[in-house]
């Protein structure tokens, strides 16, 4: 491949961890939301809410959109992942003793906890005065902050955004025909979309000898 068929397909995939993962990719808003107005939301709701939406559909990635704006407002953010093996509380035990009435704690997979987990998390918070915002994938009984969704439209404008101009070899019917077979689930279209490309960009021509 010539010098400038490198420039524009890179050996670096476009769709790779570190240009798809949450914060790497700015929250696309609708309509009239923004960060400003979810986090004056959440304020009103006195730092508790959560955020509602399918696998893959952008909740992560709105959290680390907000975080920002959040600490702006005097908020000490202090966000903790929940794994399937951590349904208690021993992944932020060690930090509780920390959290004061400027804390907003955050949970991502706060439905993997236990339900004695939950009622312990929320007495904790409550008694240390701590903000709470969890994502969800249904409604677990806090003010619902925002429901995540992932349109055919967005999915395509995010890969183009993604994309170098140059790039003819992805099209909007390769996104389309993904996202019927992945639906909300913006993740595994990425990660569809990241095997497309290793199949079809140009590759350079073996040398002769």
């Amino acid at each position: 491949m010539s010098d400038s068929g490198r420039q524009l397909f890179p050996d670096q995939n476009p769709f790779s961890t570190a240009r798809v993962k949450p914060g790497a990719i700015e929250f696309h808003f609708c309509d009239d939301f923004s960060a400003a107005r979810l986090v004056a939301v959440l304020q009103e709701n006195r730092w508790r809410g959560e955020v509602v939406g399918p696998h893959g559909s952008g909740k992560s990635t709105l959290l680390r959109t907000l975080f920002p704006a959040i600490e702006a407002a005097g908020r000490k953010v202090r966000c903790y992942v929940v794994k399937p093996n951590d349904r208690h509380l021993s992944m932020f035990t060690a930090d509780q003793a920390t959290w004061t009435d400027s804390t907003q704690v955050v949970i991502e997979g706060y439905e993997l906890l236990s339900r004695r987990g939950q009622k312990l998390l929320d007495r904790v918070c409550r008694e240390k005065q701590a903000g709470l915002l969890i994502t969800c994938h249904k409604p677990q009984g806090l003010p619902t902050l925002f429901q995540t969704s992932i349109t055919v439209e967005l999915a395509i404008s995010l890969v183009e955004q993604l994309l170098s101009k140059e790039c003819d070899f992805i099209t909007p019917a390769d996104v389309r025909d993904s996202f019927s077979r992945h639906g909300q689930n913006l993740r595994e279209l990425l990660f569809e979309m990241y095997d497309l490309y290793e199949q079809r960009r140009p590759q350079e021509s073996p040398r002769r000898a």
